[in-house]
């Protein structure tokens, strides 16, 4: 019964671990970090940047890597500031940020679709997109 058990127990690791070496395969193939979710290479550091004259706000970000430091923050026409998306992340999945108005209008949302990690890029509030789940070019 003992070498039964032990038996199980070691399948189970063996198991637990092949799980881990497909996950690191998939995300290495998917061009992105690692299964531990604190890895730098699981997403994207990029910068949302103001080149409208007025002042905008950013703010509610939803999806992966949200940090929450990054509450409502004012952009003045020039102001850029640096965020992180999810790496591997299209469509519901994309990091995403509304965009405003100094009166509160929203003018649209900042939607990263970063499919391969891509530190760097510029997304321009002028190129808001109408919703979350469209993507947003970058420059």
């Amino acid at each position: 019964m003992r070498g039964l058990v032990a038996g199980a127990l070691i399948l189970g690791v063996v198991v637990f671990v092949g799980f881990l070496i497909a996950a690191q395969v998939r995300m290495d193939r998917a061009g992105c970090g690692a299964v531990d979710p604190t890895d730098p290479g699981n997403y994207s550091a990029v910068f949302l940047a103001n080149d409208t004259p007025r002042l905008v706000v950013v703010d509610d970000c939803q999806g992966g890597y949200c940090r929450s430091d990054q509450g409502s923050m004012p952009l003045a026409p020039g102001e850029r500031v640096g965020v992180d998306a999810a790496c591997a992340a299209s469509g519901d999945a994309m990091t995403s940020w509304r965009v405003a108005s100094a009166d509160g209008t929203v003018l649209g949302y900042v939607a990263v679709d970063t499919p391969r990690k891509r530190d760097g890029l510029v997304y321009p509030i002028s190129r808001v997109s109408h919703n979350r789940f469209t993507a947003t070019p970058s420059l």
